[in-house]
C-alpha cells in the first residue's frame, strides 16, 4: 500500500508541474476503446451485413437454417426433429429473424446512413457514392423479401427503430410493393461505368454491371412470386427485367469463400470442421434422380455399395448405411450462391409459360436452366445432352403441365439453393415428389415459419395483431403469394 501511495503522489506532483490539460489528454486517450471503435465506416458495415446474410442462408445449422430439410433434399441421422417440422425446440424462427434484422439489416442501414453523408467533390465520386447506396438497397431488398417469404407480415416501417421496443407488423404484400419500388429506383441509379464498393464488395468486387444484372434477376424472381396474385404487375416487372438478367454461371450472385477460417463456406463448417455426420441425402431426392438417370448424382452424392441410396426422409437414419453428401459440397472455398443462372432460366421458362414477352420459348428456357445447372456442377455437354433426351426430362414428353415440368427440374437444380427449392414447391405446387414423414401428412409440411417466440413474449400486442391478420400463426398458414 505504501508503494502505491508513493507512486500516486509522484503522479500528482507531475500533474502539478505539467498542468491539468495534459492529464485530461492522457485520461481521454486511456478511455478510448481501440478494439471497438465508436465510429465505423459505412463500407465494412455493408460487407459484414451482406456476409452475415449469405452465411445464414447457405449454412445447414439446424438451429437456424432448415431449408435443406424442408426442400426434402437431405434426411437426418440422430436427431430428425427438424425434418418432422419441429420449429420450437431449437427456436429456429427466432434465430433466423434475429440474424436478418440485427446483423444484416441493421448493418446495411447503418452503412447507408454513413455513406449518404459522405461529401463528394467530383461527378465520379458522386456516381460511386450513388452506386454504393444502390447496392445497399439491392441487398436490403433481398433481405426483406426473404423475411416476407419466410414469415409473411413482418416489421418493416418500424423495424429498425431502436427507440421503439414494440414495432408493428406491415402487410406482406405492401412490403413487397415498397421494396420492389426501391429496387427499381436502385436499378435506375446504377452507373455501370463507375465502381461501387470495390474491394469491400465480397460478391462482385464493385462491378456495377454485375450488380445491374443481379438486381434485374432479383426483380424477375419477385415478379414471379406475384404471378398468381397480381398478374399484371408480375408481367410488367418480368418483361422489364428479362433483357438484363444473369446470363452465365460466372455472373451468379455469389460470395467468394476461402480455404482459411473464418472465411470458409458455412457448409464446410457444418459438415467437415464440426466433425459431425448429421445428414445423408434424402430418399425423396435420390429416388427421383435415379429414376431419370440424372448425371448430377455423382456430384450431389457418393455411391453406397455401388448405388445411390438415400436415407428415409423424416426418420433417424444410420449415417453409415446410405450415400453421403458429395465431396463437392465439403470444400471450404465452395462458392456461396444465393441467385443463380439456372434459377433465372427457370424463371424465364415460367414467365414464357404464363404468356409474358421475355424472349425465347418455354422449352428453350427450360433446357437452358437444366444446362446451366449441369455446367454449374461440372457435368459434360455429352451427359447433359443425354439427360435432356430422357423421356421424363424432355419438355415435350415429361409428365404433367408446365408447372409440373418446370417445378420438378427447377427443384432438382436448386439443390444448393435450398430456400428456393422449398419455395419452388410452395409456388408451383408440383406433385408426386414430396413425401410426408411417418405419422404426418403432406399438409403438415410447413409453408412458412411461425413467428419467433420472443415476439409473443416481448411484443405481444403487435404479434397478436399480425397473427390475426395472416389467418393464424401456423406453419400451415399460406403467404399472400401462395394462393394455389
Amino acid at each position: 500500500m505504501k508503494k502505491y501511495i508513493y507512486k500516486l503522489s509522484i503522479l500528482f506532483l507531475a500533474v502539478a508541474m505539467v498542468g491539468c490539460s495534459n492529464l485530461d489528454d492522457e485520461l481521454e486517450e486511456i478511455n478510448i476503446d481501440k478494439k471497438n471503435p465508436s465510429e465505423v465506416p459505412g463500407e465494412p458495415l455493408f460487407t459484414n451485413g451482406a456476409r452475415d446474410m449469405f452465411d445464414l442462408l447457405l449454412e445447414t445449422n439446424v438451429n437456424r437454417n432448415v431449408f435443406r430439410l424442408y426442400s426434402q433434399y437431405w434426411a437426418q441421422t440422430t436427431y430428425p426433429d427438424e425434418s418432422q417440422y419441429n420449429q420450437v425446440t431449437r427456436n429456429i424462427p427466432d434465430n433466423m429473424w434475429r440474424i436478418l434484422y440485427r446483423n444484416t439489416l441493421k448493418d446495411i442501414t447503418g452503412a447507408r446512413e454513413i455513406i449518404s453523408q459522405q461529401e463528394t467533390v467530383t461527378a465520379s465520386e458522386e456516381a460511386v457514392k450513388n452506386n454504393k447506396l444502390a447496392v445497399i438497397t439491392i441487398v436490403e431488398t433481398f433481405a426483406y423479401a426473404t423475411l416476407v417469404d419466410i414469415f409473411g407480415n413482418v416489421p418493416f416501417t418500424d423495424a429498425l427503430d431502436v427507440s421503439n421496443p414494440s414495432p408493428s407488423y406491415d402487410d406482406a404484400a405492401t412490403i413487397y410493393s415498397t421494396i420492389m419500388s426501391n429496387l427499381d429506383a436502385a436499378i435506375t441509379a446504377i452507373n455501370q461505368a463507375e465502381a461501387g464498393f470495390a474491394d469491400q464488395d465480397p460478391i462482385y468486387d464493385g462491378d456495377m454491371a454485375m450488380w445491374y444484372k443481379m438486381a434485374n434477376s432479383l426483380k424477375l424472381r419477385m415478379a414471379l412470386r406475384l404471378a398468381d396474385v397480381n398478374a399484371s404487375t408480375a408481367q410488367t416487372m418480368a418483361e422489364q427485367a428479362a433483357a438484363n438478367v444473369i446470363s452465365a454461371n460466372s455472373e451468379n450472385f455469389t460470395i467468394a469463400y476461402t480455404n482459411s477460417s473464418p472465411n470458409t463456406h458455412p457448409l464446410w463448417v457444418d459438415l467437415v470442421q464440426s466433425g459431425r455426420n448429421d445428414f445423408v441425402p434424402s430418399n425423396v431426392l435420390v429416388d427421383v434422380m435415379n429414376g431419370i438417370n440424372d448425371p448430377r448424382r455423382a456430384v450431389y452424392f457418393t455411391l453406397f455399395e455401388g448405388a445411390y441410396s438415400g436415407g428415409i426422409y423424416g426418420s433417424a437414419n444410420a449415417a453409415s448405411g446410405f450415400s453421403q453428401i458429395g465431396d463437392f459440397f465439403k470444400e471450404p472455398d465452395l462458392p456461396g450462391t444465393l441467385l443463380s443462372y439456372a434459377e433465372v432460366e427457370f424463371l424465364l421458362a415460367e414467365a414464357a409459360a404464363r404468356g409474358y414477352s421475355v424472349g425465347g420459348t418455354v422449352e428453350s428456357h427450360y433446357e437452358a436452366g437444366i444446362r446451366a445447372s449441369m455446367d454449374e456442377y461440372g457435368i459434360s455437354t455429352v451427359d447433359a445432352d443425354a439427360y435432356l433426351l430422357e423421356a421424363d426430362v424432355a419438355y415435350a414428353t415429361a409428365a404433367g403441365d408446365w408447372k409440373q415440368k418446370i417445378g420438378t427440374q427447377k427443384w432438382l437444380a436448386m439443390y444448393n439453393l435450398p430456400f428456393e427449392g422449398w419455395t419452388t414447391w410452395r409456388l408451383l405446387d408440383f406433385t408426386g415428389i414430396f413425401q410426408a414423414p411417418e405419422g404426418l401428412t403432406l399438409g403438415d409440411i410447413p409453408v412458412r415459419f411461425i413467428y419467433p417466440i420472443e415476439e409473443a413474449t416481448l411484443n405481444g400486442a403487435q404479434y397478436d395483431a399480425a397473427a390475426s391478420a395472416i389467418g393464424g400463426d401456423l406453419k400451415s398458414t399460406k403467404l399472400f403469394w401462395d394462393v394455389n
